[in-house]
């Protein structure tokens, strides 16, 4: 199963059984989120369709239209696409932006990619890039990608990682090493270690012989695998450091066995998909129905920038939600105020279009974390009346 607060496949049969602090988080979010949808008022279907006219003609009458938002699912991401193609629109739904850090890089670099389950089976070096805020967001990650080899698979965690993060590491049988490091200058360090593990002992770098045993292990691998987290990599020009890491990796390649699993959020399934409809993954300004992709100018930040106090009637914003999520859009809400745009909630607690959270109270075709596995995610509590998934919302408002 995949679990639809992070998108990882946990092998378990019943994911209520995992010990995950990450998903008992999102649990306690999502049943505040419930009774709020359980608090609102019961839509009768005539005043549901009235609601749908209305905004229509909204729509209708705007010149400018943004789509965004925090889209799981296949069938959220196609309606999203569909919707954005009728009215002309603009759609961004990498509204913090971190799927482009990878994205900007592969199209200028190219992937040397691996699946979680070959790296699992097949790596005997994995080199985690971050800190411990990757395991807060997956705090599954070790047992994903432990191959069940006691000692046998070596992890060095690069970065700011605690004794307690490595600990985590170890207990699921890798035999864990952790060095401190400025994240920013990773693929350089790795770079140099390359040129220096081809040269005689008496020709390395001074700065390697403190951990001699470390990069003989590294040095011996016959298949390493990079793993690094867009959303946590919290540095300025992420996508240059991810194409210099690339970089790396393609060089490894000339040799040895090299991957990189850099691992993706919820908004990685929206980014297949749109990429599967329109050729882009994602910031797409729509003309006459053709997709123009602008991968900084189409972007969420620069539609609001561009766009002039009192255009409300004129600018709208399509906001989806259908995750547990509890963090606020602030600058939508700040636009709405300001007199910028008019928005329309697709959320969990809109009043007027309440959406269903995929995967837990709907269906939900989900990408699993390392992009290659697509799963349905069937629905863990029942529907509340009159509440919709956002796909059927945006079916609704594309009539």
């Amino acid at each position: 199963m995949i679990c639809s607060f992070c998108s990882l496949l946990c092998d378990a049969d019943d994911l209520n059984e995992i010990q995950c602090d990450r998903r008992t988080a999102s649990l306690v979010q999502f049943e505040t989120l419930r009774s709020i949808k359980a608090g609102l008022p019961q839509l009768e279907k005539q005043v549901d369709a009235e609601l749908i006219i209305v905004a229509i003609e909204s729509l209708r009458a705007a010149n400018r239209i943004l789509v965004t938002g925090r889209i799981a699912s296949v069938a959220t991401a196609r309606a999203a696409v569909a919707f954005a193609a009728k009215y002309n629109a603009t759609i961004d739904c990498a509204e913090s932006g971190h799927v482009f850090k990878n994205v900007l890089a592969i199209q200028r670099s190219g992937l040397n990619s691996v699946s979680l389950a070959e790296a699992r089976d097949h790596s005997d070096l994995f080199i985690v890039v971050g800190d411990d805020s990757m395991l807060a967001a997956c705090p599954r990650m070790p047992a994903a990608l432990s191959g069940g080899k006691p000692n046998l698979q070596t992890v060095l965690l690069l970065g700011d990682f605690s004794a307690a993060a490595a600990e985590l590491w170890k207990s699921v049988g890798f035999d864990a090493w952790s060095v401190p490091c400025d994240v920013r200058t990773v693929p350089s360090a790795l770079a140099q270690w390359s040129r220096s593990s081809d040269q005689s002992p008496s020709h390395r770098s001074s700065e390697m012989r403190p951990t001699k045993q470390l990069f003989e292990r590294m040095a011996q691998a016959e298949y390493t695998t990079i793993v690094w987290s867009a959303e946590n990599l919290r540095i300025e020009h992420a996508d240059l450091w991810v194409e210099r890491m690339l970089q790396w990796i393609a060089g490894r390649n000339e040799t040895l066995r090299c991957a990189a699993l850099p691992w993706s959020t919820l908004d990685g399934t929206f980014q297949q998909v749109c990429t599967w409809l329109t050729g882009f993954p994602g910031r797409v300004a729509f003309r006459d129905g053709i997709p123009q992709y602008d991968p900084h100018g189409h972007s969420y930040e620069q539609w609001i920038a561009r766009t002039p106090i009192g255009m409300s009637r004129e600018s709208i914003v399509v906001l989806i939600d259908e995750t547990a999520s509890s963090t606020p859009f602030l600058n939508l809400v700040s636009m709405q105020a300001s007199g910028k745009c008019k928005i329309i909630e697709l959320t969990g607690n809109s009043k007027c279009f309440p959406t269903a959270v995929a995967g837990v109270e709907v269906i939900a075709d989900i990408f699993r974390a390392d992009q290659t596995v697509l799963a349905r995610v069937s629905p863990s509590h029942k529907l509340v009346p009159s509440i919709k998934s956002a796909a059927e919302w945006l079916e609704g408002l594309s009539q």
